[in-house]
């Protein structure tokens, strides 16, 4: 068993070489991946807390007031929401409401239009 063992450790140097030419690009390949999916992870944190984007509109995309990750995407769903809540709210709290930040933006974008009361 000890000339079997012996036999396998007897490679010539060209042919370690050749055994592990293969390794070192794999690894080089698997760093400039793992690097490049870093690097992309980062962008989309870095561009999701700076921009809402709204995929039900035309992809409109517009920047935040403060960094942070609410409202990244909203949807129909939280537009309607938005306007429930603000349906259900009297005096005071529906004043705070229109003074939200993003309230403003969707009135000012002409996703949110108020009606007027006794108009109609």
């Amino acid at each position: 068993m000890e000339k079997e063992t012996n036999q396998q450790n007897t490679l010539l140097p060209e042919q370690q070489i050749l055994a592990n030419s293969g390794t070192g690009i794999r690894t080089e390949l698997g760093k400039a991946v793992k690097s490049f999916i870093k690097f992309a992870t980062l962008a989309i944190a870095a561009f999701s807390l700076t921009f809402h984007v709204m995929p039900d509109h035309n992809y409109r995309i517009f920047p935040k007031e403060q960094l942070s990750f609410a409202y990244t995407v909203i949807s129909s769903a939280e537009v309607d929401h938005l306007i429930d809540r603000y349906n259900e709210a009297e005096g005071m709290e529906r004043m705070l409401i229109q003074q939200e930040y993003i309230y403003r933006r969707l009135e000012e974008l002409g996703i949110i239009v108020s009606k007027e009361e006794g108009g109609e």
